[in-house]
């Protein structure tokens, strides 16, 4: 009963982080953004914090501990910076993409986290301790037990399909970009030691890559392109790319010193 009750919670607090993360981005990009990771309207990473600070004050409450508001507020900010950067660093691991950046803002971490937003989520868990979970908890209580139970498979189920269907287009569209990425690597090199007209032939090369990838995206449901746009940014998901440019970069140099010596004879 315990574990329903927590995961219908859970969802709950899902619900509402996708609701402010929505209208924060709607408002603020005069246009409808659907935010999160997954397609349906949850943000997990809510969830996860609210649920976590209002299990912490539990446990300590039940040890007869009584924390301050400088205390819950510490907790809140140290763990949802905690919770930000790792799930930023596993979702980028994963699938190479980057769901939010904090680059343009000061005093920030990767630009996974940042002090500001992590002050805001200290702040947020005050309001989640003192005002939004006594109210949710105590609504979820007047629940029948039953209806509980039914409430937690239903969202276990749709939060397994809805997470099932991302996962599954991000790795094909990630299949996607690797083959190009390794086609355009391989010819890369073969092109500059191969031709004389290089410039037009690496732009061909570039311009092909992208009609490839641009026809791919233009395949794909709505449900995948909605998927695709919730992604701030792709990172750059191989290194050796650095090493392939750099010595991409020497053989055009080289050539275009050779390029000038030749004419030099010439005249």
């Amino acid at each position: 009963m315990w574990l329903s009750r927590y995961i219908c919670l859970f969802f709950i607090y899902s619900f509402m982080g996708w609701i402010y993360e929505t209208l924060y981005c709607t408002i603020k990009n005069g246009k409808w953004e659907n935010r999160g990771f997954l397609f349906g309207p949850a943000c997990p990473i809510y969830g996860t914090g609210a649920v976590a600070i209002s299990v912490i004050m539990k446990v300590t409450i039940g040890n007869g501990i009584v924390l301050s508001l400088w205390q819950i507020f510490l907790i809140a900010f140290i763990g949802s910076a905690g919770l930000e950067y790792i799930t930023s660093w596993g979702l980028e691991k994963l699938f190479h993409a980057a769901w939010w950046d904090y680059s343009d803002f000061p005093l920030n971490l990767h630009g996974r986290i940042s002090l500001f937003t992590s002050m805001g989520f200290g702040l947020a868990g005050l309001l989640v301790v003192h005002i939004i979970a006594p109210f949710t908890e105590n609504a979820v209580g007047h629940i029948i037990p039953i209806l509980i139970e039914l409430l937690s498979l239903c969202f276990v189920f749709v939060f397994a399909v809805d997470f099932t269907l991302t996962v599954t287009v991000l790795y094909h569209f990630d299949s996607i970009v690797v083959h190009v990425d390794n086609s355009f690597n391989q010819s890369m090199e073969s092109i500059v030691d191969n031709t004389v007209q290089r410039s037009s032939r690496v732009k061909n090369s570039i311009i092909e890559k992208g009609r490839f990838v641009n026809d791919q995206v233009n395949s794909m449901n709505g449900f995948m392109k909605s998927t695709l746009r919730r992604i701030h940014f792709f990172r750059d998901r191989d290194e050796n790319r650095k090493t392939v440019k750099n010595r991409v970069l020497t053989k055009i140099k080289n050539l275009r010193i050779n390029r000038k010596r030749s004419e030099a004879r010439d005249e």
